[in-house]
């Protein structure tokens, strides 16, 4: 099978064993899942799991202000792990770029430490998951950052209560639809994403209108369409504008003016997207440490799956919403896209051993996952 992954394990058994060894030790995952959640012991906490439970709105966890330190801390870490291991990965001749990069890599960080903590995540699995989110990425750094920041503004949308005013709703949807518009400038098959915001924007007006204020529903409906169509036309023109800047010579005026451009726009936007529906170069865009990630994420679906069939976790619904979306996007070469959504999958099961009282296997499976990580660098 001739792809790079594949290669340099037959020419180097070294990175073979690597591998194996990395894939059993995350594997663990799985029972120290289980094994937190047995029931306590001289507890009668067995009893509540008799009843067959329901699944619950999505609720935002209370941050606090010392959650300012502790983001600071896992942008600082981050930064500062993949400056590291870019730098031993690619030489001491790249710290300009790999400084300039570590800002895009700290917002990862950050977004994905808040979304777990939004989840009732404790923080030090939180701290965990969002460094080995961040120092995985090995391409697109800009737009995964945009990315994650659309992932933490729509899961507040969410969150919000039926019954909350729409004004204040829509400012979260409308942060949430331009980062995620931004990010389409940096990396374009992020378009395969689309489908997933539109499922989410349907589903909770459904249950908005089900589950709201018989006498307010219908208006706050009317609106929300309303401002739906607002908001995409006006993050349209905001994205167009930014795109003649970056794309084109002369100002967004002069390009309004002329009607030259627009015979070009639409045949160019339908043959980029032609050309992704041709070249799919997924399998050729990964790397040997993309498979770290990826084989940790992996695993933690099994929890994830758990979570949402036995405990009728709504959290779970929502990561695992992401999946169908993200592997489309995959395979018309976004695969990075999957290293976020996967960060927070891990840090969900990360936190409910930590919820459990089992801090220490956050602990020691990020510890193993650094190691390994850095392990490879020196086997090449």
């Amino acid at each position: 099978m001739d792809h790079p992954i594949f290669n340099g394990l037959l020419q180097q058994p070294a990175l073979m064993a690597l591998l194996i060894a990395f894939t059993a030790l995350m594997a663990l995952m799985i029972p120290a899942y289980f094994y937190a959640y047995r029931p306590k012991p001289n507890s009668t906490e067995w009893i509540g799991r008799l009843d067959r439970r329901s699944f619950r709105p999505l609720t935002a966890g209370a941050l606090s202000s010392a959650d300012i330190v502790w983001s600071l801390i896992a942008m600082f870490c981050a930064a500062f792990l993949w400056v590291s291991h870019y730098l031993i990965w690619k030489g001491s001749a790249w710290f300009r770029p790999a400084l300039k990069t570590s800002i895009p890599i700290a917002i990862v960080a950050l977004s994905v430490y808040l979304i777990l903590r939004l989840m009732d995540g404790k923080p030090l699995p939180a701290i965990l998951a969002a460094l080995i989110g961040s120092i995985s990425l090995t391409s697109q750094p800009k737009a995964m950052a945009l990315f994650s920041l659309s992932l933490l503004f729509l899961y507040l949308w969410v969150c919000a209560p039926y019954d909350a005013p729409i004004f204040f709703n829509a400012v979260w949807l409308g942060l949430s639809a331009g980062a995620y518009g931004l990010s389409l400038l940096y990396h374009f098959p992020l378009i395969w994403m689309l489908p997933f915001y539109f499922g989410i924007f349907i589903v909770m007006q459904i249950l908005r209108w089900k589950n709201g204020n018989p006498q307010t529903r219908t208006k706050k409906l009317i609106l929300s369409v309303v401002l739906l169509l607002l908001l995409i036309l006006l993050g349209v023109i905001a994205v167009w504008l930014v795109y003649c800047v970056k794309r084109h010579k002369g100002s967004p005026l002069e390009l309004l003016r002329s009607f030259r451009f627009y015979q070009s726009l639409i045949p160019a936007l339908l043959s980029r997207l032609s050309t992704l529906l041709r070249r799919s170069s997924y399998w050729h865009t990964l790397v040997f440490s993309d498979s770290f990630c990826f084989i940790a994420g992996t695993v933690a679906i099994i929890p994830l799956l758990h979570g949402l069939i036995k405990q009728r976790d709504t959290r779970c619904l929502f990561l695992l919403l992401l999946f169908p979306c993200l592997l489309l996007a995959w395979y018309f070469s976004a695969c990075y896209a999957l290293i976020p959504v996967f960060a927070l999958i891990i840090g969900w099961c990360w936190c409910f051993c930590a919820q459990r009282g089992r801090p220490l296997y956050a602990v020691g499976f990020a510890a193993v996952y650094v190691l390994f990580l850095f392990a490879e660098l020196f086997i090449h």
